[in-house]
């Protein structure tokens, strides 16, 4: 082949490849975000990870408000005793591993059984990211629909 014969091939390969990366770039681009609610949520990530004491892999990460995680995990009146009034929203942000009560930062609720648990669900006041507690589960008890 000579050289003006391969230069249409040329530019052709180089601009199928190009429009193949900027489909793929497109794909990958939507999963690499939290969400929009989620995003808030990118700095309780580190209280989170630190309550947990980098245990686990994370499997997770939700903004709810404080009534909906205290109906979801039945803890509405221990869960409304350490926020009150101030805290409207919470960051929760879920690991999966093994997780005992006692090895984890301010437990909530009870243990299950044998006194451990697959999930810890770490709670991370909003704006004020400070954390609210710690609640250990045999199994996942929120859709978490963005997880890494």
């Amino acid at each position: 082949m000579t050289g003006a014969r391969r230069r249409p091939v040329l530019i052709s390969l180089v601009a199928w490849l190009f429009a193949a990366l900027g489909v793929l770039t497109g794909c990958t681009t939507a999963h690499l975000s939290l969400g929009t609610s989620a995003s808030s949520c990118f700095d309780a990530l580190a209280v989170a990870s630190e309550a947990v004491h980098d245990n686990g892999s994370f499997a997770g990460v939700r903004l709810l408000t404080v009534a909906t995680v205290g109906t979801e995990l039945h803890l509405e009146a221990e869960l409304a005793a350490r926020v009150g009034p101030s805290v409207g929203d919470v960051c929760v942000v879920s690991y999966r591993g093994t997780f005992a009560a006692n090895r984890v930062a301010r437990p909530l609720g009870h243990a299950p059984p044998g006194g451990f648990g697959r999930y810890a669900i770490v709670l991370v006041s909003k704006p004020q990211n400070r954390l609210v507690g710690t609640v250990i589960r045999q199994t996942q008890p929120l859709r978490f629909g963005h997880p890494f």
